[in-house]
């Protein structure tokens, strides 16, 4: 039985399944042990977020996510984002008889070039996880043998595509299992996420972590940053003092992808945009911390970080490397105020996010691989594929040799350098 695309022809749809039940091999339908190959699962594509804010918002409430698949986040940053890249919003979403609300929803887009059309996870580089939002229930509905056929039908059920191009999954989604990672072929990420495990104080947790001559180094850089001025972790309220803080905070960001070399990713049309929308809209729940450690009134560090389901992700941060107390550690001082207002406001895990850095292995004890999924579904497909695959596959093993990693970074950094280089990396 083919999947129906509108929501309203609900009803009829699992009318219609319950009625054919007793064929189960109709429509090339095969018995597999007390199940069908295929759930009965009804489809429903969608090209706006206004009309999935009630029953996304449910889901993301009830059900399993990260916050980069939340409602608030991927509906600003289509608005700011992929709207200007010109994404098309191919929003699938499954509904279940006996589920209340909707089994799932999968955040998919197309995104067109002169090379074909990809299908991917909207949200783009500003996820650090991908992957869909599931119902508690999903499970139950969708046994594990299931999901293969189920995303055939999906992909059947959505505009041609050439390529489908799914980055940065984990392998769980909350508390269950990633699907996707049913689907076979799944490639490593150039880079792993990291994660710590809060304790119930702050002062448990450091002692649990820092040795005796690391915490004598932390008191020793939190004196010296101190002669400059108090110093204190502030969370604005007021707009425009978020607004102000996270200026500083681009500013400071652009100033230190310069040094290294990186392209300056606020350069990119709507990304400032995002970024403030999302700290100053009402509508997204306090779910966004924007603060900075003022030392003598000055902004030293800044940070953009998101809170989720008890979890403290550390998302965009950046400490002013031209002042005069940047040596001080401002930084590192920063990320421990942080940590420690993590733990005091409720979280038990604080999420470092995707990246390799060497200063998280000081904290975190919890890996998180993520994959890639990579699928022609064209022979120009085919085509645009296989340099891709190539490029992911040498991304991952310079990131993952330290040697060649390192001599990259320093290569970037001294080509960053040259007048114009800002043009070239753009």
């Amino acid at each position: 039985m083919k999947p129906l695309t509108k929501t309203e022809d609900k009803a009829a749809y699992f009318n219609h399944a319950a009625a054919t039940a007793a064929q189960p091999q109709a429509d090339g339908l095969v018995i597999e042990g007390p199940w069908r190959a295929t759930p009965e699962v009804l489809l429903s594509v969608h090209n706006d977020f206004a009309s999935l804010r009630a029953t996304w918002t449910a889901l993301e409430k009830t059900g399993d996510c990260t916050v980069f698949q939340s409602f608030a986040w991927l509906s600003t940053w289509f608005a700011h984002v992929g709207k200007a890249q010109g994404i098309e919003l191919c929003i699938v979403t499954g509904w279940d008889a006996a589920v209340d609300g909707a089994l799932f929803i999968l955040p998919l887009g197309l995104q067109r070039g002169p090379l074909g059309t990809k299908l991917v996870w909207l949200g783009g580089g500003l996820c650090d996880y991908q992957g869909p939002v599931l119902s508690k229930a999903f499970p139950r509905s969708v046994r594990h043998r299931q999901f293969k056929a189920l995303w055939k039908q999906i992909r059947e059920t959505l505009p041609a595509h050439d390529v489908v191009e799914l980055t940065r999954m984990p392998k769980k989604i909350g508390g269950q299992v990633n699907p996707f990672m049913q689907l076979g072929g799944m490639r490593a990420h150039a880079s792993s996420a990291h994660m710590t495990r809060l304790k119930g104080t702050w002062d448990a947790y450091y002692d649990e972590k820092r040795s005796s001559g690391s915490k004598k180094r932390d008191r020793q850089k939190r004196r010296k940053l101190e002669e400059f001025g108090a110093t204190t972790l502030v969370t604005p309220t007021d707009k425009a003092e978020i607004a102000r803080t996270v200026d500083a905070l681009i500013a400071q960001k652009t100033a230190s992808f310069a040094r290294m070399g990186v392209a300056n990713i606020f350069d990119k049309p709507g990304m400032r945009d995002f970024y403030m929308a999302l700290a100053t809209d009402e509508a997204a729940g306090g779910m966004i911390h924007v603060c900075h450690l003022d030392v003598g009134g000055k902004i030293a560090a800044a940070n953009w970080g998101v809170s989720f389901a008890g979890r403290y992700h550390y998302v965009l941060t950046s400490y002013a490397e031209h002042e005069e107390f940047a040596k001080r550690g401002p930084g590192m001082i920063q990320l421990m105020d942080l940590m420690k207002h993590a733990t005091e406001t409720g979280h038990t895990e604080f999420d470092f996010t995707i990246g390799d850095e060497g200063y998280k292995a000081d904290w975190c004890e919890v890996e998180i691989k993520l994959y890639d999924h990579l699928e022609a579904a064209t022979v120009r497909g085919l085509m645009t594929l296989l340099p891709v695959a190539a490029f992911l596959k040498v991304k991952r093993f310079i990131k993952q040799t330290p040697v060649l990693w390192e001599a990259f970074t320093r290569l970037r950094a001294a080509a960053g350098s040259f007048p114009g280089a800002s043009a070239i990396r753009a």
